[in-house]
């Protein structure tokens, strides 16, 4: 049992590696300036380029990806452009609902399921 975790966890890292490169290219592929973004529509190009700076979009995109993936590898995720505070703070006061919601809707899963097998299993087929 024990090796199967093992194997199981080791399979799991290159599959999380390879969804940290797409979503990095999708974010820089995606239209628009993330910086003129964050900055307001109505800001100066000074104010975008200081938030271009300060969100290290001004540096070669190697040097953004080691950055990106050394800030999730010690779960910084940085902080919501939207509320000002920290992500992993946003997670973690999601996280045990969105937890209980999902357990809630699997044991309802789980229960209509055993009632369609059993309700197909007492029904000879046609």
């Amino acid at each position: 049992m024990l090796n199967f975790l093992a194997k199981r966890l080791l399979g799991l890292l290159p599959t999380l590696f390879i969804v940290a490169v797409l979503v990095f290219l999708f974010v820089h592929r995606l239209p628009g300036d993330p910086a003129r973004l964050a900055a307001g529509p109505e800001a100066e190009e000074t104010t975008a380029a200081l938030v271009r700076a300060d969100l290290g979009l001004d540096r070669p995109l190697p040097q953004q990806f080691v950055s990106f993936f050394g800030k999730i590898v010690h779960f910084d995720f940085g902080i919501s452009t939207r509320s000002k505070r920290l992500v992993s703070t946003e997670i973690g006061e999601r996280f045990m609902p969105t937890l209980w919601l999902t357990l809630a809707r699997g044991g309802g899963d789980l229960r209509l399921g055993r009632r369609h097998r059993v309700g197909g299993v007492a029904q000879p087929l046609a």
